[in-house]
């Protein structure tokens, strides 16, 4: 097992194919904080890089998946300016504009890696959590567990992913009636409308569950997985005919003949597959020795 400690609000290992993202401030609800978002970024791009992490689990610790955006980390320092100095109203709009879609980038980052990304979620998914899970590949639920569009509640709206990502999830309808009310969906409900694959009855049962489908995943050929990944997020953003033609083109770029040629052999060998890792890609100012 590989451990990696030099994060304050996350801590990865990985072992066996999968790696372990687990959201490590129990204390304070696991609030997405600055050194939050920052280290999201840095941590997904770990990921990214390491050819042996074939599949993600992100779980989380304490009585809370994630309480959501920590609203005190992000004051811009305007409200200290004296009138005469504050900037206009078009350049404070920018700013807001700029951060916004920075902390997009973060989140969809989740997209963007080549692994799937199981979030295992227990407890409160609040405002800027549900941002983070429906940029995941796969959610699964305990029983404890809720879901709140936080954001109405203390008079904004939503804007770093989830009133784009949540409708291609759940029924439209119901998408809307959270976003406006702000209300919570409990876990049964969560499983009903489709935001999450299954419920458990505790946050054990449904780590184990998601250790085993993690499991399932990493036993495939990390080519054909990243090749899923990348067709069905393009898919789900383009028209059928453009989905068909990202699709062929992948299929003629990196369809692996030698992976296809294992599955099939150890499928009639009766035996578990065994497929090459991906090729070990450095930063590129990391490649001058």
């Amino acid at each position: 097992m590989m451990g990696n400690n030099k994060y304050s609000c996350f801590e990865l290992t990985v072992n066996n194919h999968i790696g372990s993202l687990v959201l490590s401030r129990p204390n304070e609800l696991n609030t997405m904080s600055r050194d939050f978002w920052v280290e999201l970024g840095e941590v997904l791009e770990e990921i990214d890089r390491n050819s042996d992490i074939r599949v993600v689990i992100m779980s989380s610790t304490g009585k809370h998946f994630c309480a959501g955006m920590d609203l005190s980390a992000f004051s811009n320092g305007v409200e200290d300016i004296s009138e005469d100095k504050k900037p206009d109203h078009a350049r404070i709009g920018e700013a807001v504009y700029r951060v916004a879609k920075e902390l997009q980038g973060y989140i969809s980052k989740l997209e963007k890696i080549r692994v799937p990304v199981i979030a295992a979620i227990h407890g409160g998914c609040i405002g800027g959590a549900v941002d983070l899970v429906t940029a995941c590949d796969i959610r699964l639920a305990s029983s404890d567990s809720f879901f709140c569009i936080q954001e109405i509640n203390i008079g904004m709206a939503a804007d770093v992913g989830t009133l784009q990502r949540l409708p291609k999830i759940i029924p439209d309808s119901k998408m809307r009636e959270m976003a406006y009310t702000g209300r919570k969906m409990y876990a049964a409900e969560s499983k009903e409308t489709g935001l999450v694959s299954d419920v458990y009855e505790s946050q054990e049962a449904m780590l184990s569950a998601a250790n085993d489908l993690a499991k399932e995943i990493a036993s495939k050929s990390p080519v054909a997985i990243y090749g899923l990944k990348a067709v069905m997020n393009y898919s789900r953003d383009h028209s059928v005919s453009d989905g068909l033609d990202y699709n062929a083109l992948w299929s003629g770029a990196m369809l692996s003949q030698k992976d296809m040629a294992e599955a099939m052999t150890a499928n009639m060998e009766k035996r578990e597959a065994s497929f090459n890792e991906l090729v070990d890609v450095k930063k590129f100012n990391e490649s001058k020795s």
